[in-house]
């Protein structure tokens, strides 16, 4: 087992979660769409995320991807219950 942290400093500090992970806002813009298809045209999660990695180019992008697409599924959701829950009363 390593006993040993390695720290790499960025000269610039990207606040962007997707600037952390070394994606560029033009790719996170296109990972964003792909989120927004892919969520779309699957029935589940597990097959958004089998959609989206065929279009991503390493980890960190499927990392991204992962996260964001379960928080725009969780948004959504939100919102359909929310309605839903108006069409009841």
């Amino acid at each position: 087992m390593k006993n040993n942290v390695s720290v790499v400093a960025l000269p610039d500090a990207d606040e962007r979660f997707a600037g952390a992970l070394g994606i560029t806002t033009k790719r996170e813009d296109e990972i964003n769409d792909w989120i927004e298809r892919y969520y779309d045209e699957t029935g589940t999660y597990p097959d958004a995320i089998a959609a989206l990695s065929t279009q991503l180019a390493n980890a960190n992008e499927l990392a991204y991807a992962a996260f964001h697409l379960g928080a725009f599924a969780g948004s959504l959701r939100t919102k359909q219950e929310l309605v839903a829950t108006l069409l009841d009363d």
